[in-house]
């Protein structure tokens, strides 16, 4: 069998194997031409829409005429349609221990159907739930039945990416594990019907090894993304002050162990109630996305922005002494941020801890601030 343009697709030569191809890959029309002539058999042919160095559609019509006895087909997203179009001997050179890999592959539309109807009558779920990439997992778990992981080996890569996938489609974690569990049920009914008595155990164990290395993936992304919402400011995208606290940690200990300097800038956005009161929360929620964007554009790799409070923002400096903070505030400014007023303090000579350094930048914001009003109210007076 050969794959022209293929990308290094990993389903499609495993789908292929699975049906008992041995596959060479080529990428291009030229490298496709040297191993079709040094090929003593062909199966079929498959064929990229556009390769490198010329039209897939000239080759597949160029090949087609030169062996007119070889299944040309064309290369598409969708596996299953391809390995079928190619008609291949079900049986050919097919070990016995990959029958249920290849059920599971041959009956991936029926499966998803089977498992999204289980699912609305588990009382576990929502009657309704929608089941995305319900297909797609179960191609890549047919296929990992085929070349189960060892144990120490972790998740299949491709039953990782997937349930990867799955789990940010599906969004809630109950719902996620509970949707695994009826696939479970699925394949082992499936599986039952499918696999020699003798060989039973041994293929359910691997199956529910697969699902179970699903469920550890499924649990760990959904962690992982409800830890990010957690540190995250949902208005403006920027991390917000559970995460200043877990940074500022962090910073502490390595000024504290290495003797690194490091500095943060508190900045309150100047006039927000009166641009609420007056032009509404909208345009208010409007200013503050903005403040938010200019911080982002002004700041170094290794710097961090965090919106701690209404108005108020901190900037968190690392190896940046306090001489080296008006050229941050200079640099917001610039990029066309809305005016705001700012102070900032060094570790180590303004306080040991986030709260000491806070609460030193906050008050030298509010002089600054103090100072920019005074002639104005001394003018008033005259």
């Amino acid at each position: 069998m050969i794959v022209a343009g293929d990308g290094g697709r990993r389903q499609l030569r495993r789908a292929l194997e699975l049906h008992g191809a041995s596959v060479v890959s080529a990428r291009s029309i030229s490298d496709a031409s040297e191993v079709l002539d040094a090929a003593e058999a062909l199966a079929g042919v498959i064929v990229a829409p556009s390769l490198p160095d010329g039209s897939g559609a000239d080759l597949r019509a160029a090949l087609a005429e030169r062996y007119r006895d070889v299944q040309v087909v064309e290369l598409s997203g969708d596996d299953a349609a391809t390995v079928a179009a190619l008609g291949l001997a079900r049986d050919a050179g097919l070990d016995p221990d990959l029958v249920a890999a290849r059920m599971v592959s041959d009956r991936v539309s029926a499966l998803a159907a089977e498992w999204i109807e289980l699912c609305r009558w588990d009382p576990m779920l929502p009657p309704e739930v929608e089941l995305p990439l319900a297909e797609d997992l179960l191609v890549v778990v047919g296929l990992a039945l085929a070349d189960p992981q060892p144990l120490g080996w972790g998740p299949d890569p491709d039953v990782e990416r997937v349930a990867e996938r799955f789990a940010e489609a599906v969004g809630s974690l109950d719902v996620a594990i509970g949707a695994l569990v009826c696939l479970r049920a699925v394949l082992t009914r499936a599986l039952a019907a499918a696999v020699p008595a003798d060989r039973l155990s041994e293929v359910l164990a691997r199956s529910n090894m697969i699902i179970d290395r699903a469920m550890q993936v499924v649990a760990a992304e959904t962690a992982d993304r409800l830890e990010r919402e957690a540190l995250i400011d949902p208005l403006t995208g920027l991390l917000n002050r559970r995460a200043l606290e877990r940074d500022a940690r962090r910073e502490v200990g390595r000024a504290a162990r290495y003797g690194h300097d490091f500095s943060l800038i508190v900045i309150d956005l100047d006039g927000l109630k009166k641009v609420n009161d007056t032009d509404g929360h909208l345009a208010g929620d409007i200013s503050l996305r903005l403040l938010a964007t200019c911080l982002l554009q002004s700041l170094r790799a290794a710097d961090s922005a965090y919106r701690i409070g209404g108005d108020e923002f901190v900037i968190l400096l690392p190896e940046m002494e306090s001489a080296g903070t008006p050229a941050v505030a200079e640099r917001i400014m610039a990029a066309g941020a809305p005016p705001f007023s700012w102070g900032s303090a060094l570790y180590g000579r303004d306080g040991n801890d986030l709260d000491a350094l806070i609460d030193t930048a906050d008050q030298r914001l509010f002089e600054t601030r103090r100072q920019m009003r005074k002639p104005t109210r001394e003018a008033k007076r005259v």
